[in-house]
């Protein structure tokens, strides 16, 4: 009896002998038989290529998961492995002529009288073309039964060159060598399927069946080489599994790391798919089209293959790939020009990731940290080949956000190398990282620091806010005579224009009032859409604000940064969220150095000193 299994991590092998004598219930809801005459030719040839391999010392040929429930005595609903399961049944069909054991179909209950696919399967070998027409699923299961017939043939007549009587004889060796393989026990090589068994009531059964096929239940990629490498079975000597599984549970827990995870990875995986399968693709060459189709791609055409090497060869590949990773992730310098890299191609980047290894494997640490720094400069200059250059657009954010996170990964690791060189500190690791996660998991917009003259308040109540916020803010300074008919009319109308006016001639009267203001019509890019005067800042802090003015922007990005407690009603909704360093640098007026410090304004002397800042810290990249 097939051991049952209550956890993901032991996945026992199975032979197909313990299949045998049992009945398959395949549940109503589970689709028909589907392989192709190339799907089971595939399979055929696969395992004479095993049986034939006497260079490898893998005696066990694994089959993708058969998932099951037991349903009463020796009994099991299939979950998953339909399609394998039938397969083999045809084969040990053809071979012996007999059934190896049997299936129960629930939808047999809803056909008239005409043969249900129970009894078709049972005489596959009897029935023929004609009947084989009457349904979809007897056409492909008659069609796989035929071609299994057809392949062997074609095999014995290849070898025995055409010659009829010596192809009956050939015919018999090869059946006789798929005999071996279905019989094999654990100490012969052996035909084995991985045995999933799953304890619950029809409800339950259903319920996993439907996560099955849309991928929640990970027997994946990951599960099937996992078990490879770990089952007694699989081939690693003793000693060399139980440090693989100590290992393996250790880069797993790296994986799911998200620093680690989005530095090499710009977004997260389809269902199906694992953390796991990213390290195992690189290891099997999977390109990510390939992986985009087939989620078992590495263990199909690279793990479950003898003659792509020993699994434990294959193991010390993994490993070493891992600590290469790791050892990237490990270096400050690497960890931010590869996490930049990986946000700009805003896509898994499993090719990319592939030369990377290349690239460090032929490279001193230097070299292949310039190699990083270089095409990193290749994509800020595209467009632009002086910071100034740059202004706020709607089309061209994306280049903004490229320049905001540079500006802030090299002021992170300007500020480490200065501390790292100075002896009396003695840092001998990195003190700070920029969470490249975030760019991925958090909306990110470009934000004027002097609010924009124009509004973008979308309803009343946002505009309500606003002019309550700003009189708070504002305080006696609040243009009353100037705009009380204005807000008088606005009152009474609540209509957007009216708001457009007042809100206009307020933000112009507040510009008016600041000495070196930046202004909407200043000269020579001397406006409120100069670099200087934009930043980076999450969506839910920088909306929350509404074009507030810059005092009460401050302290939102004080709040949002968790330095203070919130002490008014219109800061009690701001989240705790990351905020980048220099866009917290932006709002505490660090970057003007002058003791004329304006406290209250983003002024055009803190623009220029900004963009300043940015000259220097990204000279490499904008170097004439």
């Amino acid at each position: 009896m097939p051991k049952i299994i209550h956890s993901q991590k032991e996945l026992p092998l199975v032979p197909f002998s313990e299949l045998k004598g049992k009945t398959y219930v395949i549940p109503y809801q589970q689709r028909g038989y589907k392989w192709t005459s190339s799907n089971v030719e595939e399979l055929l040839y696969d395992l004479r290529e095993f049986i034939e391999d006497t260079n490898s010392k893998k005696r066990i040929y694994c089959l993708q998961p058969l998932a099951i429930v037991p349903v009463g005595d020796n009994r099991y609903a299939v979950l998953d492995g339909q399609q394998r399961l039938t397969t083999l049944y045809l084969l040990h069909k053809y071979l012996y002529g007999c059934s190896p054991y049997e299936f129960d179909y629930e939808r047999d209950l809803d056909d008239d009288n005409t043969m249900t696919r129970t009894s078709f399967m049972a005489n596959i070998e009897t029935v023929g073309d004609e009947l084989a027409s009457i349904k979809i699923d007897f056409f492909y299961i008659h069609n796989a039964y035929k071609h299994i017939g057809k392949v062997f043939w074609d095999w014995a007549k290849k070898s025995s060159k055409g010659d009829d009587a010596a192809s009956n004889i050939e015919l018999d060796k090869y059946i006789n060598m798929f005999k071996d393989l279905l019989e094999g026990s654990k100490e012969d090589k052996s035909l084995q399927v991985i045995w999933y068994e799953v304890v619950g009531d029809n409800e339950k059964q259903h319920e996993i069946f439907s996560n099955l096929n849309s991928g929640k239940i990970p027997l994946t990629n990951t599960e099937l080489i996992k078990a490879l490498f770990l089952n007694r079975a699989s081939g690693l000597p003793a000693r060399e599994r139980e440090e693989a599984a100590a290992i393996f549970e250790q880069i797993e827990q790296q994986m799911q790391n998200d620093h680690f995870w989005y530095m090499f990875n710009a977004s997260e995986l389809r269902n199906g798919q694992t953390r796991m399968d990213f390290l195992f693709n690189l290891v099997a060459n999977c390109k990510q089209s390939d992986y985009e189709i087939d989620s078992r791609w590495s263990f199909r055409n690279y793990f479950s293959k003898p003659e792509k090497g020993s699994l434990s060869d294959k193991w010390k590949q993994v490993r070493h790939t891992f600590l290469r990773l790791k050892d990237m992730y490990d270096d400050i310098y690497c960890y931010h020009y590869i996490g930049f890299l990986t946000y700009n191609s805003n896509d898994n980047t499993l090719n990319s990731t592939s030369n990377l290894l290349k690239l460090s494997r032929k490279s001193t640490h230097s070299e292949f940290v310039g190699k990083l720094r270089a095409d990193i400069k290749v994509i800020l200059c595209k467009r632009h080949k002086k910071i100034e250059d740059y202004t706020y657009d709607q089309s061209k954010k994306k280049d903004l956000r490229l320049l905001f996170v540079m500006h802030n990964v090299e002021t992170i690791l300007q500020k480490y190398t200065l501390l790292h060189d100075n002896d009396k500190l003695q840092l001998q690791t990195s003190f700070e990282r920029f969470p490249f996660e975030l760019l991925h998991k958090q909306n990110w917009d470009i934000e004027h620091i002097a609010s924009n003259t124009d509004a973008d308040f979308k309803n009343p109540e946002d505009r309500e806010s606003w002019l309550e916020s700003i009189k708070i803010d504002l305080g006696d300074k609040y243009p009353s005579d100037l705009v009380s008919v204005l807000e008088a009319r606005y009152k009474k109308t609540k209509k957007k224009e009216d708001f457009n006016v007042l809100y206009k001639t307020i933000m112009r009267k507040c510009d008016d009032d600041i000495v070196d203001a930046i202004k909407d019509d200043g000269k020579d890019g001397k406006d409120k859409m100069q670099v200087g005067n934009i930043t980076l800042l999450d969506s839910h802090t920088n909306r929350s604000y509404h074009n507030a003015l810059f005092p009460r922007k401050r302290r939102y990005i004080i709040v949002a940064n968790g330095l203070t407690d919130i002490n008014d009603d219109f800061e009690k909704d701001i989240a705790k969220l990351y905020i980048p360093p220099c866009t917290l640098a932006v709002f505490t007026k660090a970057y003007y150095k002058g003791a004329d410090l304006t406290l209250n304004a983003w002024t055009q002397k803190d623009a220029d000193a900004y963009v300043k800042d940015m000259e220097q810290k990204l000279s490499y990249y904008y170097a004439n």
